[in-house]
């Protein structure tokens, strides 16, 4: 299975946010399920300096992926969501194709409606658009298949990306109602199954097909619980409660264990008032919801569009205490996961627990049995990955403002890009040590990807690859 996951930025997009890539077959190089790939990469680089190629690219927040000499990438050229295959070699585009949207996704400020990562076993190249649905080509460009999907009911759009398991594409579809996790037949793209999450509220992690090799399940970060599912029939196989009520980071697996981190403000606060007292107060026709001129100011007012899930401008009983009881219920967290049984596994296969420095979008990513967090801020949390103690704790990068892409490593180094398009390499170690800090000139939020020596950066305008120099 290869496959990069990605979630999303609540108040800011629904865009790529955080990746990750996973590779069964040797033929498609990159970072593996944890970010990591073999190769190494330079220390230093930047426009002019240690780079190969830069090509310009039609905007998108989602992150390339590799297979063989190829790079895919999709994009929205402000007509038509769009796939491109590149070559590795000079990045030339070798064949873009297009598919229509429906209606464009509601975003913000850094959205795209180039969210999802694609995915591909060498064969088959899947790709997700929120405001299309799943369709899948040959690495040539033919196309195979089309699986048309409503638009996902967000604020913000669609934040996951699917994932091929064996013959299936599976897509994480939790959204503020109807949340559901869907596979097709990665050769037709016909419905294998469709399992709804009625308990799933807005959340944007990406599944982890597991165990990692021969998966028999896929595993969900969704609504204050790491969830799994059978993968031939999609039923409910185990779950572990205790995530924040939205999930952005997606889980990732190492050595038989499930490592999983979550972030949202407030989290753990008891602060929604009662809803017999809002009604009493704001309910000027009586008809028992509220609309947002309605909502007293306050928490109501301020998560309205987030309380109303079905975005019908009215806020029921029963949408109000489904969020409310989610907010209360939250809990911002790393968690590292042993599942084994079926059915409520909470007491039984948490490892360990750690509370600071936790990402809300950047997936967390393990190398060499450390597991790295990355805080919005630039702030850099190292833990022993198998017993959860602190090397160090959100200790400065020098690189501020938000994170969205996910932390990558190859060989002895890690590699951290900021929002602001700097890239900070530091060496992987117990202390932080900080080797270069790298400017692109341009935002950067898609993750990177790693290939034979090689960095693969998307920014906001370019695609870019660089390797040390003299390196084929």
């Amino acid at each position: 299975m290869f496959r990069i996951r990605f979630p999303r930025l609540d108040w800011v997009l629904p865009l790529l946010l955080a990746v990750e890539v996973q590779a069964d077959w040797p033929q498609f190089r990159g970072p593996n399920a944890t970010g990591v790939a073999s190769g190494g990469f330079p220390s230093v680089f930047g426009p002019g300096t240690n780079q190969l190629w830069s090509v310009p690219v039609a905007p998108g927040n989602a992150s390339p992926i590799i297979a063989g000499d190829r790079l895919f990438l999709t994009s929205w050229d402000g007509s038509a969501l769009c796939l491109a295959a590149h070559s590795t070699a000079d990045g030339r585009e070798l064949w873009r194709r297009t598919l229509p949207p429906g209606t464009i996704e509601r975003g913000a400020r850094l959205g795209n409606p180039a969210t999802a990562t694609p995915a591909t076993d060498g064969e088959h190249v899947v790709v997700y658009f929120g405001a299309f649905g799943l369709a899948c080509f040959g690495v040539d460009g033919t196309e195979l298949w089309r699986h048309p999907l409503p638009v996902p009911v967000t604020q913000h759009g669609a934040g996951t990306s699917p994932i091929l398991a064996g013959d299936l594409v599976l897509l994480n579809c939790d959204q503020d109602v109807g949340s559901y996790l869907l596979a097709l037949d990665k050769r037709t793209g016909r419905q294998r199954w469709r399992t709804e999450r009625p308990h799933a509220l807005r959340g944007f992690s990406t599944p982890l097909a597991w165990p990692v090799g021969q998966p028999t399940q896929v595993v969900v970060a969704g609504t204050l619980r790491l969830e799994a599912y059978d993968l031939a029939t999609g039923a409910h196989a185990w779950h572990v409660d205790g995530l924040p009520n939205e999930m952005v980071s997606s889980p990732i697996p190492g050595n038989g264990v499930i490592h999983v981190a979550g972030w949202t403000a407030g989290s753990g606060v008891g602060r929604m008032p009662a809803w017999d007292g809002l009604i009493e107060a704001g309910d000027g026709d009586k008809d028992g919801a509220l609309t947002r001129d309605e909502a007293p100011a306050g928490p109501a007012r301020n998560h309205f569009a987030y309380l109303d899930a079905d975005k019908n401008g009215r806020l029921s009983k029963a949408e109000y205490a489904a969020a409310a009881n989610a907010f209360d219920a939250s809990r911002n967290v790393a968690m590292a996961v042993r599942p084994q049984g079926s059915g409520n596994l909470t007491s039984s296969a948490i490892l360990w627990t750690h509370g600071r420095g936790l990402p809300y979008c950047p997936t967390p990513l393990l190398h060499d049995g450390r597991l790295y967090l990355l805080r919005n801020g630039g702030l850099l949390t190292c833990l022993e990955a198998a017993s959860g103690k602190p090397f160090y704790q959100e200790e400065r990068l020098g690189a501020l403002g938000d994170n969205y892409a996910s932390p990558v490593a190859s060989g002895d180094q890690v590699c951290v890009f900021s929002q602001a398009g700097v890239g900070v390499v530091l060496k992987a170690s117990d202390h932080l040590e900080v080797l270069a800090r790298n400017e692109l000139g341009e935002s950067v939020v898609a993750t990177p990807a790693l290939d034979r020596g090689r960095l693969y950066v998307r920014s906001a305008t370019r695609l870019w690859c660089f390797a040390q120099r003299g390196h084929p």
